[in-house]
């Protein structure tokens, strides 16, 4: 089983892989509307489990920048949502899994807002973590993967 300690130090490593920027670990917590105001990435990491990451847009837009080495005013919107698919990948990837990635591993997507608060309300958290970007949040969480088959009709 995870636990804080390793979801963090490897959404760590792989946000420092990308970006200059320091990821660092915040005890604070988030109320429901600051989570509700994040863009949510979500990928099913296997037949039990899914993860799910939400930020600041100003983080992926950080992150889009660091990764094409191109100022931000010149990332586009698709350049943000393709950076921040790309470090969800790479986290995921990076995660134990209960039985061989190619068996239910899923490409990270992004969700709609509608679909935030059912999930958050309906899946099981085993374990998350708030960190931040330069005073802007990041936030990541494991959740038993049954819920999520219920609602969405996956695994």
């Amino acid at each position: 089983m995870w636990h804080k300690g390793e979801l963090f130090d490897i959404s760590r490593d792989v946000w420092q892989s990308f970006s200059s920027k320091q990821l660092l670990k915040n005890e604070g917590v988030l109320e429901i509307e600051d989570l509700l105001a994040m863009q949510w990435f979500y990928c099913h990491l296997s037949s039990n489990f899914v993860v799910m990451l939400a930020v600041d847009l100003r983080v992926g837009y950080q992150l889009a920048s660091d990764m094409l080495n191109t100022p931000v005013e010149g990332i586009s919107g698709e350049d943000e949502q393709d950076a921040m698919i790309e470090l969800m990948n790479c986290i995921c990837g990076r995660l134990d899994r209960d039985h061989p990635a190619n068996d239910c591993f899923e490409l990270p997507r992004l969700l709609q807002p509608m679909e935030i608060s059912l999930l958050l309300n309906k899946l099981h958290r085993l374990s998350d973590v708030t960190a931040s970007i330069e005073e802007q949040w990041f936030y990541i969480s494991l959740f038993e993967a049954e819920a999520a088959a219920k609602m969405d009709g996956s695994v």
